[in-house]
């Protein structure tokens, strides 16, 4: 794979009524590839790799007669993706955890007080592993206005190359059944508006306490007349998994 960087590019695009701005900054994967290597100890999955050898992340903004439809937001860059590139500390057991929580080595490690807290209660074996996949994830999308964060797990336990996912209030993690280049073509369209709840499954819905069809409708509804498809797409894919015997 050859890995020149390409310019920063900006990209607009007029669908109905709706103008989007994909910016695009210069690719910092040539850069950084050793980097990765080491915190991950294996190079990134194929297509991650191909979107960051494209560009280091993208900035997506949508506008409708120059008005902006909610808040810019970004797919980040690799160095922000991984925090610098620390390496994620793994806990085996219960009691490393709380070790690390008393010597006050928990509070420097990536991403404590986003994607998880040093709140975070582990009371089981479950707690512990969810506590670890936070800790092993890296940050697609900082949620403007939310203690949400989009995320991706290099290191999927159901042996998939990664497994994307919705982190929340520094404890909660609920997996989202879509690829990398899947997430990259709705986050184009729509940006961080929550689409990606139709991706969630029944227990996050669950767990959450939302109506995501009345959450989708609602953060959509500015985007439904340029892209009525997709927003449908997404509805009818809440109300499937909400049928008896659905999968989800």
């Amino acid at each position: 794979m050859g890995w020149g960087a390409m310019a920063e590019t900006t990209e607009i695009k007029t669908v109905g009524d709706v103008t989007i701005t994909i910016r695009r900054p210069k690719s910092r994967l040539a850069e950084f590839a050793g980097q990765v290597r080491v915190v991950l100890g294996k190079d990134l999955p194929d297509d991650v790799a191909a979107f960051y050898e494209r560009s280091d992340g993208l900035t997506f903004r949508a506008t409708r007669g120059g008005v902006p439809l909610g808040e810019e937001a970004s797919i980040c860059g690799l160095e922000a993706a991984f925090a610098g590139f620390r390496p994620h500390r793994q806990y085996r057991r219960r009691s490393d955890y709380e070790n690390d929580v008393e010597a006050g080595d928990l509070y420097d490690q990536p991403f404590c007080e986003e994607l998880w807290s040093d709140g975070f209660d582990v009371a089981s074996k479950r707690d512990l592993d969810r506590l670890n996949t936070l800790k092993r994830s890296k940050l697609l999308v900082s949620v403007p206005g939310a203690s949400a964060w989009l995320t991706i797990d290099p290191f999927d336990p159901k042996g998939a190359p990664y497994r994307i996912g919705l982190a929340q209030d520094g404890c909660e993690l609920f997996p989202l059944e879509l690829s990398f280049s899947d997430f990259v073509a709705w986050f184009c369209r729509f940006g961080a508006a929550p689409w990606y709840l139709a991706f969630a499954g029944k227990k996050a819905e669950k767990a959450m306490n939302i109506d995501f069809v009345a959450e989708i409708e609602r953060n959509l509804a500015a985007y439904a007349g340029a892209f009525p498809a997709e927003v449908a797409a997404l509805l009818q894919r809440v109300d499937r998994r909400r049928r008896p015997h659905a999968s989800g």
